[in-house]
């Protein structure tokens, strides 16, 4: 019963659009006859929410239609439709709950002209829609639909611009989705990749754990035993009661022997080129190219506060494995946040650096379950025992810890002088 009939839309992307959404709102009111207060009162409210969305969510659309009301008789209402472009583009001054929301202009105002006013996003990371209803015309709908033509007429007077307006809408709303698409696309192959390599990454890292086990494994149940056997023969040959043959056969057990401690020597070569794969990196160069490569950052409008040092940062590091490590805390970071929130990422010291990741949970995350209930919950998608492990390799040490203020912090201090000797200790994990 009460379906809108769409009657006109207009886009908002400049100033002028403003004034043109009150101007055809009053032409609107007026051709149904509407009293002269509710008409100023909403074309006023429209031309106010209009240049809300045009200041503060990037533009956007404004759908004017007449729905039919059932009171004592079926009576006219108008329906003022906004939908913002994109989310809230004012950063530190975005509302952040629905109450602060409401309490911005022009939406009091709204509340006192229109007879229902509905309002969905426009938080911090959520594009805005806005339904404002009026029923207070006094209008019966059956008045209105015979007069149907004669209230377009008077709407499109201007008959040339109003198709055009229509047609402009039309065509922009047609271009946002098709960009709209496209970014998602462009934001689903970037995640496909990002999967490929951080599993390129990972088959990297089980390789290299696989090779220097081995290595290690073999060197520390061989090199002894060789070593026995070896000096054991070469004792036995400084006896001069051997016969000939005795000491061809003990020449050939030592020759062996050294033969096995060459291959124990190989072993610990190999084990050795992996330990080369750490290296001087700079520390700020490997943290922006890990924020490149989750685009989780940019599918939930997370914003990034970076504090990077302008002195250079260098640790001894693997590049690749320890990118996954901080990729996989950042994702963890944004499966645990809302929407358009802000994580902070600061780098301090040089001897000792500290990287400091700090974000607010969702609210639902702290109220359901404790924070190192959340901590230890098995999640494919940001394991941290993996950061811990890859982190320890590194000599590092992570530490988490919820905030006073709801905040959850986690620091990754690095070591002010990374021990060769430790690297030995990789395949043993």
């Amino acid at each position: 019963m009460d379906q809108p009939h769409h009657v006109l839309t207009l886009i908002i992307q400049k100033e002028a659009d403003i004034p043109r959404i009150r101007s055809k709102v009053k032409l609107l009111m007026r051709a149904i006859g509407a009293p002269v207060l509710q008409m100023t009162g909403l074309a006023v409210g429209a031309s106010e929410t209009a240049r809300l969305l045009l200041h503060q969510y990037g533009g956007g659309k404004a759908r004017i239609s007449l729905f039919p009301q059932q009171l004592l008789v079926v009576e006219c209402g108008v329906e003022l439709l906004f939908h913002g472009n994109s989310w809230c583009l004012k950063g530190d001054r975005c509302p952040l709950d629905k109450e602060a929301l409401l309490s911005i202009h022009p939406f009091p105002g709204l509340q006192s002209v229109f007879d229902t006013v509905l309002v969905k996003g426009g938080t911090r990371g959520r594009k805005i829609i806005v339904t404002c209803r009026s029923i207070k015309s006094g209008i019966a709908w059956k008045d209105v639909l015979s007069r149907l033509s004669v209230i377009r007429t008077e709407l499109f007077a201007d008959t040339e611009e109003s198709y055009l307006e229509n047609l402009r809408a039309k065509h922009d709303e047609v271009v946002r989705l098709l960009r709209e698409k496209t970014e998602k696309n462009r934001l689903l192959d970037q995640s496909n990749n990002e999967l490929l390599q951080l599993s390129n990454d990972l088959e990297q890292l089980a390789r290299e754990r696989t090779i220097i086990e081995m290595s290690l494994r073999v060197a520390d149940q061989v090199r002894n035993p060789a070593t026995v056997i070896g000096g054991m023969a070469r004792r036995l040959l400084e006896k001069e009661s051997l016969t000939d043959r005795e000491q061809q056969k003990i020449n050939l057990i030592a020759r062996e022997a050294d033969k096995i401690e060459d291959l124990v020597k190989q072993f610990n070569r190999m084990a050795a080129e992996r330990r080369t794969l750490f290296d001087r990196e700079s520390l700020p160069a490997l943290l922006q190219d890990a924020l490149q490569a989750c685009p989780t950052l940019q599918k939930k409008n997370i914003q990034v506060q970076l504090d990077i040092p302008s002195e250079a940062v260098e640790i001894h590091a693997n590049r690749q494995i320890l990118k996954v490590a901080l990729v996989h805390v950042l994702r963890y970071f944004t499966l645990k946040m809302e929407v358009g929130e802000e994580l902070t990422v600061s780098l301090a010291g040089n001897l000792e650096p500290l990287l400091t990741f700090a974000a607010r949970l969702k609210p639902e995350t702290v109220e359901n379950q404790g924070i190192m209930e959340v901590m230890n919950k098995p999640d494919p998608q940001a394991e941290l025992t993996l950061v811990q492990q890859i982190l320890s390799e590194h000599q590092a040490e992570l530490e988490i810890k919820e905030e006073m203020d709801g905040r959850l912090v986690l620091t990754i201090l690095f070591p002010r002088m990374f021990h060769e000797q430790q690297e030995v200790s990789l395949g043993a994990l």
